[in-house]
């Protein structure tokens, strides 16, 4: 039972669709491989500070949450000497993703309504807070 196992898993890896996965691959992985071979797949370029280029991959159906996964998981994967308590929280609360002049800051939203299509070029930008404008400004404390 177990050989049969080993034996099929081998088959699986040896697949030549699959051959280009990194080592730790996950089921995202594998779906964005498949998606590729069908064509349902839109490349990206990211740059890091420093000039250092990146190449991802996401669906077509993507979220900018779903792009920030990747991002994430991709820096990690070509950074092994980043620290493990990295905060990615505190990341994506102080930078977002651009493409373009176009900010992806709404993470519920599909990448296709902010326009981004193949080959596009993301990079991070800071994060800007927008505060609430009082009509009235609050009242004087009597002494």
């Amino acid at each position: 039972m177990l050989e049969e196992v080993y034996d099929l898993l081998q088959d699986i890896l040896g697949d030549p669709l699959l051959a280009d996965l990194p080592e730790d691959v996950d089921t995202e992985d594998v779906r964005c491989q498949i998606a590729r071979a069908k064509g349902n797949v839109i490349d990206l370029t990211l740059l890091r500070p420093g000039d250092n280029k990146m190449r991802i991959s996401v669906l077509h159906n993507a979220r900018v949450s779903d792009l920030q996964r990747i991002v994430t998981k991709a820096i990690k994967r070509s950074t092994p000497d980043l620290p493990k308590a990295y905060s990615w929280r505190s990341l994506w609360k102080r930078c977002n993703l651009s493409a373009g002049s176009i900010k992806l800051s709404d993470r519920n939203r599909m990448l296709v309504h902010y326009g981004v299509k193949n080959n596009d070029v993301l990079s991070f930008t800071k994060r800007v807070r927008v505060t609430q404008i009082r009509a009235h400004p609050p009242p004087q404390r009597r002494r």
